[in-house]
Order: C-alpha cells, then sequence, then structure tokens
C-alpha cells in the first residue's frame, strides 16, 4: 500500500460515505475541515492501525498532530512539510487526544473502525 494512496482513499470515503451521511449528521464536513479541526489524532489513529510500522507524532508547539513513516510525515492533506524535531514528540502508547465529542456526531473511534475495515478490505480485494 502507498500511503498517498491510501491517504486519497481515506478522505474520499470519507467525502463520500460520511460527511452528512449518518456519522455526520446536519454538518457539512469534508475529510480535510473535520480531521484539521480537533480530530487530527484520529485521522494518525487510521494511519496507525493501517502502517503499524509508522508513529504517531504529537504537537508540543503546534496543535496538530501528524504520523511519521520513514523520514516522511503525513496529515490529511498528504504530505506534511511543517515537520520540527523541537515541535513534535512520539505518541509512543497511542494515548491520542481527549474523547472527541460533539453534539451533532456519533463517537469518533467507530468512524475510525470503519474506515480502517474498509481499506484493509479493499486493499486485500485488489491482492487476489
Amino acid at each position: 500500500m502507498n500511503i498517498l494512496d491510501v491517504i486519497s482513499e481515506i478522505n474520499k470515503k470519507f467525502n463520500e460515505e460520511y460527511s452528512n451521511a449518518g456519522f455526520l449528521k446536519n454538518t457539512k464536513h469534508t475529510a480535510t475541515s473535520f480531521f484539521t479541526t480537533q480530530a487530527c489524532w484520529y485521522y494518525a489513529y487510521i494511519l496507525k492501525k493501517l502502517f503499524p510500522e509508522g508513529e504517531i507524532y504529537l504537537g508540543s508547539k503546534v496543535p496538530h498532530v501528524i504520523f511519521g513513516l520513514g523520514n516522511d510525515f503525513y496529515d490529511v492533506g498528504g504530505y506534511y512539510y511543517f515537520y520540527n524535531e523541537n515541535h513534535f514528540y512520539p505518541d509512543k502508547e497511542v494515548i491520542g487526544s481527549v474523547v472527541y465529542e460533539h453534539p451533532e456526531h456519533r463517537d469518533v473511534m467507530n468512524l475510525c473502525t470503519s474506515i480502517i475495515s474498509d481499506i484493509k478490505g479493499k486493499n486485500k480485494r485488489r491482492v487476489r
């Protein structure tokens, strides 16, 4: 799996199947608007589950969470070019963020689990 292709798949799936369709009610979020407003850890979590060799990085001086794989860093937008080792530290225990709550949204971890299952299933079908 190529991580940039997977990011594209995640975003497409979110935009077409989750935005204003059950999980997100009464909202017009896209993957970018949702995962850059208090939910960036969950995006990094999805990538960690799909690429277990990578790491989640928490922002210490910036309010953002990114995913590192090899020597590259990613978020919902693809490559994250602004990585600075003095501004991020690895989330070694995958401790994550405070439980995400929004009156119009159901559990974000259920969303993550669904997306992870869908992406893994899709990529297994490709291999056959």
